[in-house]
């Protein structure tokens, strides 16, 4: 596992880093806020209500209500995103972040994980949908420590 989570470290510091050096003016983004929902497949079920905010031509802030199983989480992330050259409406993004999670029943405790994120994001140009798949691998700090590598998928409607 420490392997999986150094290559992951290391495959979304070298995307940054390419990113970083390229050159774009703009993000090409045609929409500024979609809501939706967002699914985690992985180690168990994971998904919510989901938010993705434009900030800047560049970035994006995205928040989560998730329910699992025996609970319910707040999820917080912060990504950086660009244009995929040839293909309209896709972009590409990486990002972190944190989520905080609240058992019930039997398991009440609470739990907090690191996130990081990459993956695709693409608008439709003719309808105001956005589709989203990122690769999530979950870092859980507290109670106990441990990690998850996740699929995330996110169907949202465009609101602006």
């Amino acid at each position: 596992m420490k392997k999986a989570s150094f290559l992951c470290i290391a495959l979304i510091c070298l995307t940054v880093a390419r990113v970083k050096a390229q050159d774009s003016e703009s993000s090409g983004q045609d929409y500024e806020t979609a809501v939706g929902a967002k699914f985690y497949t992985g180690n168990g079920s994971l998904g919510g209500i989901n938010i993705r905010h434009l900030t800047a031509s560049n970035t994006v802030l995205e928040g989560s209500l998730l329910f699992f199983s025996g609970g319910l989480g707040v999820e917080g992330l912060y990504e950086y995103q660009a244009p995929i050259a040839g293909v309209e409406g896709l972009q590409y993004f990486v990002g972190g972040g944190g989520m905080l999670g609240f058992g019930t029943g039997k398991r009440s405790e609470t739990t907090f994980a690191l996130r990081l994120t990459g993956g695709v994001d693409y608008k439709f140009s003719d309808a105001p949908i956005d589709v989203t798949l990122g690769f999530d691998p979950f870092f859980y700090l507290a109670p106990s420590t441990g990690s998850n590598l996740a699929l995330g998928i996110g169907l949202r409607y465009v609101i602006k």
